[in-house]
């Protein structure tokens, strides 16, 4: 994966009504994350495919995710070929964030949160 600036997300975050993705661009707007990288293009079903063993698999025991439903519909009925996944990692949580290739446009979200003991 290599390291990006986060700006090269900003329109395409801005443009989607993902209630994850707004989630992001205020806590964007409050703190710099740690590290933030993207994946080369790949296939759009090889993305739909992976997630959903994962979204099958589960959460491991210490780490919620937030947005496999919305994320998988999109992917299964996306047009594009190609997909770019962007990590965003805070301390706390890892953003997921889906694009098309030219980054315009934002397929879907997941948000990885780490659970605090007792929640």
């Amino acid at each position: 994966m290599a390291t990006i600036s986060v700006n090269i997300l900003e329109a395409a975050l801005h443009a989607t009504g993902d209630p994850l993705a707004s989630d992001l661009v205020a806590r964007l707007r409050e703190q710099a994350p740690t590290r933030a990288r993207a994946t080369r293009p790949y296939s759009r079903r090889a993305a739909y495919e992976l997630y959903q063993r994962k979204a099958a698999q589960g959460d491991q025991p210490r780490v919620r995710t937030d947005g496999y439903p919305g994320l998988l519909a999109t992917l299964r009925a996306a047009v594009d070929d190609q997909v770019i996944v962007h990590g965003v990692t805070f301390a706390d949580t890892v953003y997921l964030v889906f694009t098309d290739p030219a980054r315009r446009h934002c397929l879907g979200v997941l948000r990885k949160r780490r659970l605090v003991r007792g929640t």
